[in-house]
C-alpha cells in the first residue's frame, strides 16, 4: 500500500504520493518576483530557507484561485512550494487500484504531469508527478548557468580596477548641511525610530537611545555636536560601525553615493573650532568645486565614554565584519531590491534625461554625468513593474559587461551590511522564472531581492545597448570635431 495526500485545486481533486511531500504548511507571506511567469506567485521564507511558491491552479488551468495551504516538495534537490486551495485527507492506495492515465482525462491537463488515476468511491483522483510540474534539469539551463558564471568572473576583475580609483562616499543632509562619510564605515540606513529614550547624563549631542533588531544604539545629532541648534528633519538614521561599536547619526535624507578620488578631497580650513577639527577629515569638492561636502571622521562619535569595545572584542568583531556582504538597497515602485556594492560605482540624482531616437524600449535615454554620456536603463520597463511617469528620482551607476549604465530607480533606501547567512540564493526554479535576480536578503520580516546585473539583459538587449553606447560616443566625437573646425 502507498500513502498519498489529496488536495483541491480548481474544483478538482489531485493526489501526491506522500514520499514526494516534505510537509504541508499554511500559506506564508509571498514576495512577488517581477517578470516571472504568472504561475510563480513569488518567493517566501520557511525556517530560514528561501523557496519559490507555485500556484497549482495557475499552472494547470491558467486561472487564479484563493489558496490557504502550501505543499512543500523537493525537485532535483531544491525545495519548492505548491499553493493549493485546500488539503483534503491522507489515503492509502494499492498498485492494483492505480490506473494508467487515458488519453482523455477530461480536465485539460497535460498528460506528462499525470502518473496515475485512482477511483475513490466513484470520484476520480488524478495523481500528479511533482517532478514533472516544474522541470529544472535541461542541459540548456545548465549551459546558461555556466555562461553566467564565466561572465561574472570577467566583470569582477574590471570592477576591482575601478574600485581602486577612488573611495565610495555616502552623501547625506543633516540640519540643512551636506556631509559625506565613507561607505565602508556605514552599516545601514534606517527610518527614524518611533521611540528614542533619553540617556541620563549623556552629552548634549546624544539625542537618546533606540533599539533595532535587539541592539540598543545611541542616536547622535551632528549639528548639536558642532554647537548648532539647527533641527534635523528626522527622516533617516545612518548607522555607523567600527570595532564592534554602533552609533546612529541623525539625518534629513541620504542623497547619493559617489566615488571620490583623492584629489577631490582638500584639507579642512584652518579656522575650524575644536569640535569641527575632531570630526572633519576634509572638504570634498564635487562637480568641479560647485558642490562642497563636509567629509566626516566617525571616530569621535563612537569614542564615547563606556562605548568602546575591549581589544579582544574588537578583533572578533573585525573577523565578523570581514564575512559580511554590502549592498545598495533601493526601491522600485513598491518593491525593495538591492545590488552588491561591488558592481555599484555611485548613486546620483536624476539630471536631464535626453531621449534617443530608435533606442531600445528599455532605454529611457542618456544623461550627462560630469562630461560623460551615460545610458539610462528603465528598470521598471525591464522588470514589468508599474511605475508612474517621472517617479524615478535616482540613478544608480553600475557596471554592466564592461560598460557603465545608469539604472533609474524610485529611491535609494540606503546601505545594507548583512551576514552571508542572511542572503539566500534563489533556487533554480525561481531563477528560471525571474532570471534578473540571484538571491534574496532576509531582513526582519521582509525579503529584498538581489539584482543580478549579468542576467538583467538578454543577449539581444546587450547588443542593442552596446550599439547605442558606441553610436553616442561617435556622435560626441563628431560634435567636438565640428566645434574645433568652426572655432578655427
Amino acid at each position: 500500500m502507498k500513502k498519498a495526500i489529496t488536495v483541491s485545486s480548481g474544483d478538482e481533486v489531485f493526489g501526491f504520493f506522500i514520499h514526494d511531500v516534505k510537509e504541508v504548511v499554511r500559506c506564508p507571506r509571498i514576495f512577488p518576483l517581477p517578470k516571472a511567469p504568472e504561475y510563480v506567485k513569488g518567493i517566501a521564507t520557511l525556517r530560514g530557507d528561501c523557496l519559490p511558491i507555485i500556484s497549482l491552479s495557475r499552472l494547470l488551468w491558467n486561472r487564479d484561485e484563493e489558496g490557504e495551504k502550501v505543499l512543500i516538495g523537493q525537485i532535483n534537490g531544491e525545495t519548492i512550494g505548491f499553493l493549493v486551495a485546500e488539503v483534503n485527507k491522507v489515503i492509502e492506495v494499492s498498485d492494483e487500484d492505480l490506473k494508467r492515465p487515458s488519453s482523455a482525462l477530461g480536465k485539460d491537463i497535460k498528460k506528462k504531469y499525470v502518473s496515475a488515476v485512482y477511483s475513490d468511491n466513484g470520484k476520480l483522483i488524478t495523481f500528479l508527478q511533482m517532478k514533472k510540474l516544474v522541470d529544472t534539469s535541461t542541459s540548456k539551463k545548465q549551459e546558461e548557468k555556466a555562461i553566467r558564471g564565466s561572465s561574472k568572473q570577467k566583470v569582477s576583475s574590471g570592477v576591482q580596477q575601478d574600485i581602486d580609483q577612488g573611495e565610495s562616499v555616502l552623501i547625506f543632509e543633516a540640519g540643512g548641511d551636506v556631509y559625506g562619510i565613507a561607505v565602508s564605515e556605514v552599516r545601514e540606513i534606517v527610518e527614524y525610530p518611533e521611540r528614542v529614550v533619553p540617556a541620563p547624563s549623556a552629552p548634549y549631542y546624544v539625542l537618546g537611545l533606540f533599539s533595532i533588531r535587539g541592539k540598543v544604539i545611541p542616536l547622535i545629532s551632528i549639528k548639536r555636536f558642532l554647537g548648532s541648534e539647527a533641527e534635523s528633519a528626522r527622516g533617516r538614521v545612518i548607522i555607523i560601525q567600527r570595532a564592534g561599536v554602533e552609533v546612529g547619526l541623525e539625518a534629513d535624507s541620504a542623497r547619493e553615493i559617489r566615488r571620490v578620488r583623492e584629489e577631490e578631497v582638500v584639507p579642512p580650513p584652518s579656522s575650524l573650532n575644536q569640535q569641527q577639527e575632531k570630526i572633519l577629515k576634509g572638504i570634498i569638492k564635487l562637480d568641479g568645486g560647485k558642490r562642497l561636502v563636509h567629509f566626516l571622521d566617525p571616530a569621535p562619535f563612537i569614542e564615547l565614554e563606556g562605548m568602546v569595545s575591549n581589544e579582544k572584542g574588537m578583533e572578533e568583531e573585525m573577523k565578523i565584519q570581514e564575512q559580511r556582504k554590502m549592498f545598495v538597497w533601493f526601491s522600485l515602485a513598491s518593491e525593495a531590491m538591492a545590488l552588491p556594492i561591488e558592481v555599484v560605482k555611485e548613486a546620483v540624482n536624476v539630471d536631464r534625461i535626453v531621449p534617443v531616437p530608435r533606442a531600445p524600449e528599455f532605454v529611457e535615454g542618456v544623461m550627462n554625468l560630469r562630461g560623460e554620456v551615460l545610458p539610462i536603463i528603465s528598470l521598471a520597463n525591464l522588470l514589468g513593474s508599474e511605475v508612474e511617469q517621472n517617479e524615478g528620482k535616482k540613478v544608480i551607476v553600475a557596471h554592466l559587461n564592461g560598460t557603465e549604465v545608469g539604472l533609474l530607480v524610485r529611491e535609494i533606501k540606503g546601505i545594507l551590511r548583512v551576514s552571508e547567512a542572511d542572503v539566500s540564493p534563489l533556487s533554480e526554479v525561481a531563477r528560471e522564472a525571474a532570471q534578473a535576480f540571484s538571491g534574496a536578503i532576509r531582513r526582519d520580516d521582509d525579503l529584498i531581492l538581489v539584482l543580478d546585473m549579468e542576467a538583467l539583459l538578454s543577449g539581444t538587449d546587450k547588443e542593442e545597448l552596446q550599439a547605442l553606447t558606441v553610436d553616442e560616443g561617435e556622435d560626441r566625437g563628431n560634435e567636438k570635431k565640428e566645434d574645433q573646425s568652426s572655432g578655427s
